[in-house]
Formats: structure tokens, sequence, C-alpha cells
């Protein structure tokens, strides 16, 4: 089984605080998917202002790891143009390859600590987006927000709510929302579905808030 992970990052600058954390958590999914079953590559963008493709199509096995250099919060939070720019151009990537190397499993992760506050795509347009391609290319989508009500935003952008993730604005939030997001991923990965975010992951990040 073969699985594409879109991975759509906020840089914000609010994002600053949890910098590290951030970097360690996205390395840590890195590293949790080696050795899973299945062909899986990986497709980085990171967006704060604007939107920046980091990298596409990486082997998850052996994609760059995120550092100090490459991941520098600052500026505001453009989350519509990132999903709307990711959508558009992972399906542009997958239907230029060959039908035999294409990926069954697609998977779209959007991480903001923010509320849209930049974008010039409006939220109708995600939406559409999002609605068509889970719908019509079976594609699911993974929604974490911190200082909002994370299903409540998912939900109006076209995602599922049981998709959707509260993350506590602390390094161990992020921390523990990478590991969630990777236990999905994995699941897609031997089961062809994520399955969303399940009470577990809901209950460490409240204890994370907690602590």
């Amino acid at each position: 089984m073969r699985t594409h992970v879109t991975f759509v990052l906020d840089s914000s600058g609010s994002m600053d605080t949890i910098r590290d954390d951030t970097i360690g958590g996205f390395n840590t999914f890195l590293e949790d998917q080696h050795g899973e079953p299945g062909e899986a590559t990986v497709t980085l963008y990171d967006f704060n202002d604007s939107v920046e493709c980091i990298y596409e199509g990486k082997s998850l096995d052996s994609a760059p790891q995120l550092d100090e250099e490459t991941y520098t919060p600052g500026g505001r939070t453009a989350l519509h143009d990132a999903i709307a720019t990711a959508i558009t151009d992972t399906e542009r990537r997958i239907e230029k390859l060959p039908a035999g190397v294409r990926p069954e499993n697609v998977i779209v992760v959007a991480l903001t600590d923010g509320k849209e506050n930049a974008s010039e795509t409006p939220q109708e347009r995600v939406r559409e987006l999002v609605e068509d391609h889970r719908e019509e290319h079976d594609w699911e989508f993974l929604f974490i927000g911190a200082n909002q009500d994370a299903a409540l935003t998912a939900t109006k952008m076209g995602m599922d709510a049981d998709s959707s993730l509260d993350m506590a604005h602390s390094g161990e939030g992020s921390h523990r929302a990478h590991q969630a997001t990777s236990r999905s991923v994995s699941r897609a990965r031997r089961e062809g579905d994520t399955g969303g975010y399940d009470d577990e992951a809901r209950r460490r990040q409240a204890d994370a808030d907690d602590s």
C-alpha cells in the first residue's frame, strides 16, 4: 500500500514560543514512520504571510528533518492559502505520476496555533477543495489547532470534526500532537484509513493543557 502525506505547518510569529518543540515533534514524526509497512512519501509546506514548499515527494524514510534554518517563525497566518495550495499542488504532482505508482492513501495534515488572518483564498474555496477531494478522491484531512476550537475550524473548511485535535499551546502539546498524528498515519499505512484522532490523543492534550 502506497501512502502520501502532505504536511502543512504554521510558521507564523506566535509559533516562535514552541519553535524547538515543533521542530522536534515533526522530526519525531518522521523517525516514527521508519519501518512502517508499505511505501510512503511526504511533502512539507510551511506558511505565515506566504506559503512555501520546503520539499515534496520525499520518501518518509529519508525525508529531511527540520532545523532552525528551515523553520523560522514570523508573520501572520495565511491558513486558507496554505491548505488550498497544498491540495492543488499535491493533486497536480500525483496526476503526473504513472498510474502504477500513485498513492492509494493521500493524507493532508494541517497544524496551526492561530486563526486565519492573512489569506487571499476565501474559506468557501477551501471548503470546496476539501469536500471535493474527500468525496471524489477519498483523501483524508487531519487538522491540529491551538488557541481555537479545532473542530469548529475544521468543519468550516469541510473537514471531519473527528479528524481534528485541540492542541495545547506548549512544547508538550506540540510533541503529543505530532505523536498522535504519527499513530494515525501509521494506522492508514497498515489499514488504509487514519481513523482520525482517538480519545487517547484528546486526553493527552487535555493533560498537557493542565500541566
